[in-house]
């Protein structure tokens, strides 16, 4: 077998012991609390962003990956919750800590309305209409000038350090981002790995079976939307603590790009893969602008391309290809029991059927 069959092939979860997986998941944690005290205002901006991303992506890696609903039109709720918190902040005088809360129902609730006729649509029919929603995010902030302030846009003065913590003004938000993505990522993970997780993997696998067998399929998918926008629309209020600055521009298409970019190369419907997909959209479009500035532009299709033909099942198949050997010499592995008639597999690469 060739290594590009190799790299091709899906990798099935690593079963490492229980005190592996928590020993990592607690040095993880420390490492990431510590790092912003110890950096750059700088580095902690580019770490805050990458978990920015996170939160985002993790809803719409349960959407498209687990529930096999291509989405490109998050990005509007990612706007829809960045301009929610600028506007209550700066024209109202909300206070920061309720903006996230707010925003996640708000948008819970916009994304609800808008998938109720659009989950009745399938593969390329719901991503042209949710390519729409992408399309017109510019035109609608700018339509409405007098709420969003147009092409000037907005900035934004919130989320200051308590001076009970010492800390600057970076390193605070950096822990805002941080304690969302971890509440972000415990939840998901919970949902992928659970009945409704089955549920939703029943859904994109066998969708005509699953409703034969009871799974509500259309209310379901319809609340798997509304909760990935949810996210996406918590992800656009830190996203305006950490830029501090919110503007049409930044919320077009090439944003819907990276968001569906950074779930394919860190790999559809596995959790941690988000994690390598934000650390892609973040750092790589800036190692390449560096080389050549009109290199950063094509970055997003090129990886595209790169993956679904070399990589399709993403990073972390790669990493279990690597790590898989290791952890199974390792004694005390947990041996984990997977309900019949389930088929634990990684979602197939977007593009591919049967």
């Amino acid at each position: 077998m060739s290594i590009l069959d190799k790299l091709r092939r899906p990798r099935a979860e690593l079963d490492a012991p229980v005190w592996l997986s928590r020993a990592t998941v607690i040095l993880v944690v420390l490492v990431a609390a510590v790092a912003p005290l110890v950096s750059a205002p700088f580095v902690n901006f580019d770490r805050s962003m990458v978990l920015v991303y996170i939160v985002v992506g993790l809803g719409l890696n349960l959407l498209t990956g687990n529930t096999g609903q291509i989405s490109l039109g998050h990005g509007f709720f990612f706007a829809l919750g960045a301009y929610l918190s600028a506007v209550l902040v700066e024209n109202h005088g909300v206070p920061y800590p309720l903006l996230i809360p707010l925003a996640f129902a708000v948008c819970y609730l916009v994304g609800y309305l808008f998938g109720l006729p659009a989950l009745r649509l399938h593969g390329l029919q719901l991503a042209l209409a949710t390519l729409g929603l992408a399309l017109v995010t510019p035109a609608v902030i700018k339509r409405f000038e007098h709420v969003t302030d147009g092409h000037a846009g907005i900035n934004i003065f919130a989320a200051e350090a308590p001076e009970f913590t010492g800390l600057e003004r970076d390193q605070w938000v950096y822990y805002l981002c941080l304690a969302v993505a971890l509440v972000a990522y415990l939840v998901v993970r919970r949902l992928a790995t659970g009945r409704i997780g089955r549920s939703l993997l029943a859904i994109r696998d066998y969708e005509a079976v699953a409703t034969t067998l009871g799974v509500p399929t259309t209310r379901t998918k319809t609340t798997v939307f509304a909760f990935s926008a949810a996210l996406a629309g918590a992800g656009g209020v830190l996203y305006s603590f950490v830029v501090q600055y919110v503007g049409p521009e930044a919320f077009g298409l090439p944003l819907a790009i990276a968001f569906i970019t950074m779930i394919v190369i860190g790999g559809l419907g596995t959790v941690p893969g988000v994690v390598f997909g934000a650390f892609f959209v973040v750092y790589v479009p800036q190692w390449t602008a560096d080389i050549n500035q009109s290199a950063a532009g094509i970055t997003y299709g090129a990886a595209l391309i790169l993956f679904i033909f070399v990589l399709p099942y993403g990073v972390i198949s790669l990493v279990r290809w690597g790590l898989g050997p290791v952890i199974a010499r390792i004694p005390g592995r947990r041996c984990r029991r997977i309900p019949a008639g389930i088929r634990q597999e990684p979602a197939r690469p977007l593009g591919r059927t049967g």
